[in-house]
């Protein structure tokens, strides 16, 4: 076929193709993606924070199916809150005190509001997956510093024994005992110890041998001497109209106190308790110096004590033989 031939079957040619219907041209695509099941994607979560803290509960754990609130199991959503939450949260509130005669501010406690929480669960649909601050209540202390400063407005019982400051491991002994409940506070209804309060009578612990009576009999022993301020707080107790938990007396007449007014006290043995039954806290102040050894109850004005009366102790209680 010569190049005239070419020519003309390119003319005869043209006008056809530009007749034809034009056929689109489809771009290569990725096949759709298959459907994602929603049940296996969909993780239903309790989202709690406080103060910076947070806790995601993954509600599949205690049977939530993520549709029917009925299908959660309480019993295992309350043993969560207890054994997380509250664990992590709850604290008890302290009440101010004195530390070496000086006040420590009360500090508010914190509780996890359950019933709140639990009452959640009914709306689970509404609450899910969005961050909720964790429901908490404040705990007031029983007592304030601005209580604290009160209790001395008003002294219900008071006593005074004397000792030998020259017989120095006894002196030593009703030092450290007088300090162990000095500045005490009872809250009504509360039960004081002295044993407990003033611990083992140890020389671990600083307390030192002097003379006690064992079974009616004189003896050295660690701690000898401290029976004087158990029975000087007693008696200044008994003097408050305080009710009297537990008292034994010695084996043998001791001489600074009236026949019949002391109390006896031994680590693992006998112990002095009474009770504040009334209205208001209380305070102990006791201080022992120079052969006086002073312990003084105290409470605010509002307080409602019944005095007694109790005898004196003898001055020339110094001057005597003196034991536990």
């Amino acid at each position: 076929m010569n190049k005239k031939t070419h020519v003309i079957l390119l003319i005869l040619l043209v006008p056809l193709l530009i007749s034809m219907p034009s056929v689109p041209v489809v771009a290569a695509s990725s096949p759709e993606p298959a459907a994602v099941d929603a049940d296996l994607s969909f993780v239903p979560t309790l989202v709690l924070e406080h103060r910076g803290q947070r806790w995601v509960f993954p509600l599949r754990d205690i049977g939530f199916d993520g549709i029917d609130p009925t299908t959660l199991n309480r019993t295992l959503a309350l043993e969560w809150i207890a054994g997380v939450l509250e664990r992590d949260l709850n604290r008890p509130a302290r009440s101010a005190y004195y530390h070496e005669r000086r006040i420590v501010p009360e500090q508010a406690g914190l509780k996890v509001d359950r019933q709140r929480i639990e009452a959640w669960f009914d709306r689970i649909h509404e609450v899910m997956g969005q961050p909720l601050a964790v429901p908490v209540n404040i705990v007031k202390p029983r007592l304030t510093a601005a209580k604290l400063r009160r209790l001395k407005e008003k002294q219900i019982g008071s006593y005074l024994t004397y000792y030998n400051e020259w017989n120095r491991n006894r002196a030593h002994n009703i030092h450290l005992a007088t300090e162990a409940i000095d500045h005490k506070v009872l809250m009504p209804g509360e039960v004081f110890s002295f044993n407990k309060t003033v611990g083992p009578r140890s020389q671990a612990r600083g307390y030192r041998l002097a003379r006690i009576i064992v079974k009616g009999e004189y003896s050295e022993g660690v701690g000898g001497g401290i029976c004087q301020t158990s029975s000087t707080l007693y008696n200044s107790v008994d003097k408050a109209g305080l009710k009297i938990v537990e008292r034994q007396r010695h084996s043998k007449q001791v001489a600074y106190v009236p026949r019949g007014r002391d109390a006896t006290v031994s680590w693992g043995g006998p112990d002095f308790k009474f009770q504040n039954q009334l209205n208001e806290p209380i305070l102990i102040v006791a201080k022992a110096s120079n052969g006086r050894l002073l312990i003084s109850i105290y409470g605010p004005e509002e307080i409602h004590a019944k005095p007694r009366k109790v005898p004196v102790a003898p001055k020339q209680a110094a001057l005597l033989e003196e034991v536990e």
